[in-house]
């Protein structure tokens, strides 16, 4: 039995000549050459006037960010306290309140610039009193008023100097009942 070997050789198909073209497809291609040249020179100029716009707008957008910046301070919504609710009232699953409490301390721990007011002295004193004592611990009094424990511990150590009115009275409501055990 004998083996041809086969050619490494690709063929490749060359395009075949139709001829030669007549003069009316010459004219149309010349006419439709100009059409499309006047089509590209008029989409140019859109794209030109369309650039120009664009310049005049990122101009005033800038303008109105410097505005923004000097004149209007950034504003987060007021937190407002959740009303408290017993276990004897209402059966919540783990996770529900878990998710809750989460939410409440990043609301809690959020800045607030509008109604703030100077933290008193005697509360930061008064924390570190009931610390010291071992009434009760930074991480207690933060789930109670609702805070961080890191928040209540800033505010003992006096880092934070102005807190939200409600903070603040929820934090003295809960410093006042450890007070008076």
């Amino acid at each position: 039995m004998v083996i041809k070997p086969v050619s490494k050789k690709t063929t490749t198909n060359k395009p075949v000549s139709k001829g030669t073209r007549s003069g009316t497809h010459n004219l149309k291609d010349a006419s439709s050459d100009v059409n499309l040249q006047q089509i590209i020179d008029v989409q140019a100029k859109q794209i030109q006037d369309m650039e120009k716009m664009i310049q005049s707008l990122d101009a005033e957008v800038k303008e109105i960010k410097k505005l923004v910046k000097s004149n209007v301070k950034t504003m987060s919504a007021p937190v407002k306290p959740k009303p408290k609710v017993h276990a004897k009232d209402t059966v919540k699953t783990i996770g529900s309140t878990a998710k809750g409490k989460i939410s409440d301390v990043k609301a809690a721990s959020k800045p607030v610039i509008e109604g703030l007011v100077e933290i008193p002295q005697e509360i930061s004193d008064r924390i570190n009193a009931l610390t010291a004592k071992k009434v009760v611990t930074q991480t207690q009094l933060g789930k109670e008023a609702d805070l961080t424990q890191k928040k209540i511990h800033e505010i003992a150590s006096r880092k934070v100097k102005d807190l939200h009115q409600d903070v603040i009275n929820r934090l003295i409501t809960v410093i006042k009942k450890y007070e008076a055990r």
